[in-house]
C-alpha cells in the first residue's frame, strides 16, 4: 500500500472505504471478526464461547458459586465489549468513504496475503461446529459429530487416569443442556455487533471527524486511548530507574569512580616508571656514554699531533717504535718467556 509519512498505516483512524479497495481482504476481516464476536451457531467462535458460558453458568446455577456468577458477568462483558470493537474496527476501517490518501490508494494485496486470509475463513466458520454439544437444542450431536465425540472420549480418559492418579480433584462430567448460557451467549455478541454498527457502521466517520467515543466517554476515553497510562507507569517504574542506575551508579560510579581511577592508577604508575628510565637514560647512561666518547676524542686529539707530515719525525717515531719491539722481544728470551709464548702459538 501508499505510504504517508504523516499518517499511521495501523491506524484505522486513518483508513475508510477499504471494502471496495480490498474486498477480498474485507470479507475475511468481516467473517473473521463475526467469529471473533461470537457470531451464533455459524461462527467457530460462539461454539467456543458457549462453552465458557454453559461452564460459568453451571457453576453459579448448580452449586451456588459466587465466583460462577462474578466469572459469568465478566465474560458478559467482555463477550459485548469485543463484539462492540470488532465491529467499530470493521466500520472505521471499510465502510464510509477514504478518510486520508493513504486509504484512497490503498488497493488489494496479492495472492499470498489473500490466500491465507481465506483458508483462515473458511476455519472461522466451520471449525466451530466441532464443538457443538451432544444434547444442544435435544439433537444427539454425537452421532453425527464423530470428532467431537473423538475428542471428547480422549479428553475423558485423559483426564480419569489423572483422577486416579490424584492429579485432578473430579473426573470430568457433560454439563446439562440449559437455555440461559445460549441466550447469555446471544443476547452480548448480537448487542455488542448491533452497538457497535448503530455507532459507527450506520453512519460512517467523515474526513476528520472526531470519534464518537470522545464525547461520550470524557475523561474515560482519554485514559483508555493511553492505554491505562501503562506507557507512563512503564517510565516511571522501569526506564527512568534504568537510566538513573546507569547515569548515576554504573558511570559515575563504577565507570568514572572505579574503572576509570584504576586506569589512570596505572597511567600514574607506568608513566612513573617512564619517567624514571627517562632520568636514568639522561642522568646516568647518558652521562656515561658522553664521558667515553669524551675520553675518545681526548685521545684522537692526542694522537693527532703525531701526524705532523714531516718524514724525519716519522723516521724517528718508527725507530723508537722498532727499538721498544727489540728490547721487548730480548728481554722475554732473556727469562724465557719466548718459548713460552710460542708454545702458545703452537
Amino acid at each position: 500500500h501508499v505510504h504517508d509519512h504523516h499518517t499511521d498505516p495501523q491506524d484505522m483512524r486513518f483508513m475508510g472505504g477499504l471494502r471496495e479497495k480490498m474486498p477480498i481482504t474485507f470479507w475475511a476481516f468481516l467473517i473473521g471478526g463475526m467469529s471473533l464476536s461470537g457470531l451464533p451457531f455459524i461462527t467457530a467462535g460462539f461454539w467456543s464461547k458457549d462453552e465458557i458460558f454453559a461452564d460459568a453458568w453451571y457453576l453459579f446455577s448448580h452449586d451456588g458459586s459466587s465466583l460462577g456468577l462474578f466469572v459469568l458477568v465478566m465474560l458478559a462483558l467482555a463477550a459485548f465489549l469485543t463484539a462492540f470493537y470488532t465491529m467499530r474496527q470493521i466500520s472505521m476501517t471499510f465502510l464510509g468513504k477514504p478518510r486520508t490518501p493513504l486509504a484512497e490508494h490503498a488497493h488489494e494485496s496479492n495472492g499470498f496475503m489473500t490466500a491465507p486470509l481465506i483458508g483462515l475463513s473458511f476455519f472461522a466458520v466451520f471449525a466451530g461446529f466441532a464443538g457443538i454439544p451432544d444434547n444442544f437444542l435435544g439433537v444427539e450431536w454425537g452421532k453425527i459429530n464423530f470428532f467431537h465425540h473423538f475428542v471428547g472420549a480422549t479428553i475423558e480418559e485423559a483426564i480419569a487416569e489423572l483422577h486416579e492418579l490424584h492429579l485432578v480433584g473430579h473426573e470430568i462430567a457433560t454439563l446439562p443442556w440449559s437455555w440461559w448460557p445460549l441466550i447469555f451467549s446471544m443476547t452480548v455478541a448480537l448487542g455488542g455487533i448491533l452497538v457497535g454498527y448503530l455507532i459507527y457502521g450506520l453512519k460512517p466517520l467523515e474526513k476528520e471527524q472526531k470519534d464518537p467515543l470522545v464525547r461520550t466517554l470524557g475523561p474515560l476515553h482519554t485514559f483508555l486511548n493511553r492505554k491505562w497510562y501503562w506507557d507512563e507507569l512503564y517510565q516511571v517504574v522501569f526506564i527512568k530507574p534504568v537510566v538513573w542506575f546507569s547515569e548515576v551508579f554504573v558511570f559515575e560510579v563504577v565507570d568514572k569512580g572505579v574503572i576509570d581511577g584504576i586506569l589512570h592508577t596505572i597511567a600514574r604508575v607506568v608513566y612513573t616508571i617512564g619517567a624514571g628510565m627517562k632520568w636514568f637514560e639522561e642522568t646516568v647512561f647518558g652521562k656515561a656514554v658522553d664521558w667515553v666518547k669524551d675520553q675518545f676524542l681526548a685521545m684522537a686529539r692526542e694522537i693527532r699531533q703525531l701526524q705532523t707530515g714531516k718524514v724525519q719525525e716519522y723516521a724517528l717515531v718508527s725507530g723508537l717504535i722498532a727499538s721498544a719491539l727489540a728490547f721487548m722481544i730480548i728481554y722475554l728470551i732473556n727469562y724465557g718467556w719466548y718459548e713460552t709464548i710460542l708454545s702458545w702459538i703452537r
